[in-house]
């Protein structure tokens, strides 16, 4: 009965390291997995963030590209038609001119 007693005081301590390790394994595999998704979540934040900066700064050139269009064409005395959507939808179309490009009598009729 005392060797059946005494084999179970030297397993017992094997199995207490084998389920310590066991977990300090399972809690590494957790800490891996958590700071990957961290990390995964930060990285998305700051490319979205890189992605929006892009875009606002493309449609800024964008916009500023059509006005410098616009107004070296006008400067040419030649109408423009610009498209463009109203508050309803619908399509309207206004003709930009520059003033100094009428002629007298049609500046004249302009401004009765």
């Amino acid at each position: 009965m005392e060797d059946n007693n005494q084999n179970n005081n030297i397993i017992s301590p094997m199995k207490k390291k084998s389920k310590s390790k066991l977990w300090f394994w399972i809690l590494g595999i957790v800490l891996v997995l958590a700071l990957g998704y961290i990390g995964y979540e930060k990285y998305n934040g700051w490319k979205y963030d890189q992605d929006n900066t892009l875009y606002q700064e493309g449609a800024y050139l964008g916009y500023n590209q059509a006005i410098m269009q616009i107004v070296e064409q006008v400067n040419t005395c030649q109408s423009i038609p610009i498209n463009y959507l109203n508050a309803t939808g619908q399509n309207k179309t206004i003709n930009v001119l520059k003033i100094e490009c009428l002629s007298d009598n049609q500046l004249e009729c302009l401004l009765k």
